[in-house]
């Protein structure tokens, strides 16, 4: 299971997003997360999502949260259907993710 941070302000529509998420993909872990609780949530997230609301601190959460890949949710994630965009791109994120960690294979020559 992928634990996913969502990023936002106060919550109210992270958490119905999240909802809409883990209805759509069980293997995905929604955990919303204001920004300032972002440093502690960090080391036990395999990627992120940051509210539009939030898209000037982009480079802020990306520094936080390190390793992590962190992906800016489009303002229709939030609406009835964007859930599945908002999975679509998490599920983008862990697999960038996961083909960074792949080593390159040593060719002899």
């Amino acid at each position: 299971m992928a634990r996913v941070l969502i990023v936002c302000v106060a919550g109210v529509s992270g958490t119905f997003l999240a909802r809409r998420i883990r209805a759509l993909d069980a293997e995905l872990q929604p955990v919303v997360v204001p920004l300032d609780s972002v440093p502690e949530e960090a080391a036990h997230c395999d990627a992120v999502l940051v509210a539009p609301q939030l898209a000037e601190r982009l480079d802020s959460v990306r520094i936080l949260v390190g390793e992590a890949p962190v992906g800016l949710l489009p303002p229709t994630a939030f609406g009835a259907d964007g859930a599945s965009a908002a999975v679509a791109q998490a599920r983008e994120l862990l697999a960038a993710a996961s083909y960074r960690g792949t080593p390159i294979p040593e060719t002899k020559e």
